[in-house]
């Protein structure tokens, strides 16, 4: 019988797109960029594509219906924005490509509020509005807006205990797989909780 299947090590392998194999031209070029921004960025988003590329709007939207249509990157709508990602994402301690799921919680935790919640949910465990409120250091109606997404995703479920409510990760195990897999792309976006990254990192080893 066969071995099991080898995996690499890294949490992406971006592929050359076949119409940049045919050329060297600028257009191949920066199709070839926007195909490792993607998979450098994962659940970047059309605009920041074009910052990050330093590239005209309308030009990264031509070579990201190319790429969809070749199947090399996936897009996901976040309810704002369309985000995307490389086809070639893996989850490296899982031997398994990501599922819709995993892209869907990316792309949420490319909002700097959103991940800053599901960080804490993650390292804390259960707590209560105020409590996360209070960690974020966000109005009660910046934390609530932020909650009900990740509520609406199935990311995030709310607990009903007696007169309180309180929030918790749905699927902690999962959760912390990608967020130490992917934290090299997620750190900048809440150096603020440094700390947190550290548990987070300590409590997956």
């Amino acid at each position: 019988l066969p071995g099991p299947r080898s995996w690499p090590s890294c949490s992406f392998m971006p592929q050359r797109s076949r119409s940049a194999d045919r050329t060297n031209s600028p257009e191949g070029d920066l199709r070839q960029r926007t195909l490792h921004a993607i998979a450098t960025k994962p659940g970047i988003h059309v605009r920041e594509l074009a910052r990050v590329l330093e590239a005209s709007l309308n030009g990264v939207i031509h070579h990201l219906r190319v790429l969809e249509d070749q199947g090399a990157v996936i897009g996901i709508s976040d309810g704002h924005y369309r985000r995307y990602f490389s086809r070639d994402l893996v989850l490296p301690a899982e031997s398994r490509h990501l599922f819709e799921e995993d892209r869907k919680l990316l792309a949420e935790c490319r909002r700097s509020m959103s991940l800053a919640i599901v960080l804490n949910l993650a390292v804390e465990g259960r707590l209560r509005h105020g409590e996360v409120r209070k960690r974020v250091r966000r109005s009660k109606s910046t934390t609530s807006y932020h909650l009900s997404r990740l509520v609406a995703s199935g990311h995030v479920r709310i607990v009903r205990e007696s007169s309180t409510e309180s929030y918790e990760l749905v699927d902690r195990t999962r959760v912390v797989s990608l967020l130490v897999t992917f934290s090299e792309t997620l750190r900048d976006r809440v150096d603020a909780f440094a700390d947190l990254w550290s548990s987070l990192a300590s409590s997956d080893a």
